[in-house]
């Protein structure tokens, strides 16, 4: 991918993004708009398929994304609030929790719990690690996090929630993380230790074994964001790809985040935060008594919340069961196969070697920025990276054949365009 270690940099480290939003004037209706108005309204909004389909992964074929939403739909009212109390919703939403923890090599009381998504699963993880230092390390004041540059914006965003400080150390040429600069960064006020399977970024699993085995030496606790592999690694592994080990077979690792709303192939928004220990998830309960309310405690950070996200992933991992996540697995790597051989025949692309997904390339001599600018301009709604530059392919096993045919074939033309001297605006690549 590059030739040189990814480093530190003002610019990494640098201000929040200014983003601008057009705010409306629009006043409340007197009167209602009737129903059809309203569908044909919102349908010309909708963006066209395939043309938005890696904006919208990660998704499962149709008949997985049918069961998902009919479930959705069926319990959408319901409050998830209650799901620590009444005893159908209890039943499903462990259920979830035990089928999913049960992929992670779990330990006899590994458990979880049920959010929104990576960002609250993250945050869960910091917010336990911190309540769990208060009690085993009473002498940190200023608590702090060590992580790879990496880490998930979610760390950063977290830690302004709660008061802590993330500490990000340089990369490999692989954008991995580097366990001796992780050592190197842990004082005295360390708390946590996180590391990515995979990053976002660059699709790779940092040394987990080692800077778990840190965790272990410094007694600290080690939290593995695995929103992204969570629910393929496990498959991936028992097709036959060797990854680095990441879950709870490596000791020291005390917490694991997941998306079901990635790889699990449930509606959004849904994710989980595992535990290896239920005495660690006592590290993530807030319990409030209210003196007329009584006990108010919750299975995460929201109050009210839909149970339709709950029953559809319970939905979906019965339907698909662990044969059809394989065959699903086995699309993906099927699918990887053939967009790195095509793309790799485009002249100057150059698809990045990766240990999990999303599947990101750049271009090596048309700018980067142009070719996305390009795609965007025939209707694709790409994501991509700002550093260095690179465009993702947010696969999964809803794109189909002819779709990606289309891709490739716009890609090309965007690309030969572009080379042969026509227009090379650059457009503003974005994560989200």
């Amino acid at each position: 991918m590059n030739e040189v270690a990814y480093k530190l940099s003002p610019a990494a480290q640098g201000n929040p993004m200014e983003t601008t939003v057009t705010r409306s004037t629009r006043s409340m209706p007197q009167s209602g708009m009737p129903a059809t108005a309203i569908r044909e309204h919102l349908q010309q909004l909708d963006l066209p398929e395939p043309y938005a389909h890696f904006a919208r992964a990660f998704r499962g074929p149709q008949d997985v994304q049918e069961i998902g939403k009919w479930a959705y739909d069926q319990f959408m009212s319901e409050n998830g609030f209650f799901s620590m109390y009444l005893p159908y919703m209890q039943t499903i939403e462990q259920e979830v929790i035990a089928m999913g923890v049960s992929l992670l090599h779990p330990q006899a009381t590994s458990t979880g719990n049920f959010t929104s998504g990576g960002t609250e699963s993250n945050f869960s993880g910091m917010h336990a690690a911190r309540n769990w230092a208060r009690v085993h390390k009473p002498k940190v004041k200023k608590p702090n996090v060590v992580a790879p540059l990496t880490i998930h914006p979610s760390f950063q965003k977290a830690a302004r929630y709660l008061d802590v400080e993330v500490i990000t150390t340089d990369l490999d040429a692989n954008g991995r993380g580097i366990a001796a600069n992780i050592a190197a960064a842990i004082n005295d006020n360390t708390v946590m230790l996180a590391a990515s399977a995979p990053s976002w970024h660059f699709a790779n699993i940092d040394p987990i074994p080692e800077i778990a085995a840190l965790a272990v030496q410094h007694g600290l606790w080690m939290h593995v964001d695995g929103c992204v592999g969570g629910y393929v690694n496990p498959f991936l592994e028992q097709l036959g790809e060797k990854l680095t080990p990441w879950d709870f077979r490596v000791p020291g690792v005390m917490s694991i985040s997941a998306d079901l709303h990635k790889f699990g192939y449930c509606p959004k928004p849904a994710s989980t935060i595992y535990w290896r220990e239920a005495a660690l998830q006592e590290y993530h309960y807030v319990a409030v008594d209210d003196p007329f309310l009584g006990q108010y405690k919750l299975a995460g950070f929201s109050g009210s919340r839909s149970a339709g996200p709950i029953f559809a992933a319970w939905s979906v991992f019965n339907y698909l069961g662990m044969d059809g996540y394989l065959r699903l697995t086995r699309r993906l790597l099927d699918l990887k196969k053939r967009l790195t051989e095509e793309i790799s025949a485009i002249e100057g692309l150059k698809v990045w070697q990766i240990d999990v997904m999303p599947m990101h390339f750049h271009s090596e001599r048309a700018p980067t920025a142009a070719v996305y600018q390009g795609l965007f301009d025939k209707g694709w709604l790409m994501l991509g990276l700002v550093k260095p530059e690179a465009i993702t392919i947010c696969v999964d096993p809803a794109l189909t054949d002819d779709d990606v045919t289309l891709f490739l074939k716009d890609l090309r033309e965007v690309t030969e365009r572009i080379l042969a001297g026509g227009d090379a605006k650059a457009g503003t690549i974005r994560y989200g």
